[in-house]
């Protein structure tokens, strides 16, 4: 076996204690402490766990918890944004199918933030999703506001897919 032959086996093994990783990781995101007055641009919060939340053998209602969690917790720092703040916008993305690449954005500067969304260059194009939703094939009750995005990374000998699925109070500059 070459080193390539073991890490598709282990992507490929069943993952051992599911609930009590989706447990532990639900704890750990809950009500994140934000610094909203720390200054730059944007703020990005991880997903705080090990990829075995995207591992194929993950159970569907596993992931859907965490996606559920993970937009509810969006909206609660969305809501406790400080009155004094200035200018400040939380953006929850899910990331699918890599669940660990999501995060939670909090904007500090509103140049930067509506140049975030134009992606449409050599390397990296985002295709607006239209159609279809994200929260609803997978049951979740939200108030924020779904924008999904087919994105398409290039470089020399590499391409990459993936479906970026982003949630705010707000709507998005798209213009």
């Amino acid at each position: 076996m070459t080193i390539d032959d073991n890490i598709i086996s282990m992507w490929n093994k069943k993952v051992r204690g599911q609930r009590r990783k989706l447990k532990a990781l639900l704890k750990a995101i809950e009500h994140p402490t934000v610094p909203f007055e720390r200054e730059g641009q944007c703020i990005e919060l991880s997903v705080p766990s090990t990829p075995w939340i995207e591992m194929p053998k993950t159970y569907g209602k596993v992931k859907t918890e965490f996606c559920r969690k993970w937009i509810e917790e969006t909206a609660i720092l969305a809501d406790s944004i400080p009155e004094d703040a200035g200018f400040c916008k939380v953006v929850g993305s899910i990331v699918y199918p890599q669940l660990w690449n999501s995060t939670i954005l909090i904007f500090r500067d509103e140049e930067y933030y509506n140049s975030f969304w134009k992606r449409d260059d050599a390397y990296q194009i985002w295709t607006p999703i239209e159609g279809k939703s994200f929260i609803r094939e997978r049951n979740i009750k939200t108030d924020l506001n779904e924008f999904g995005f087919d994105e398409v990374l290039k470089d020399e000998d590499f391409e990459f897919h993936c479906r970026i699925w982003f949630y705010t109070k707000d709507d998005l500059p798209l213009n």
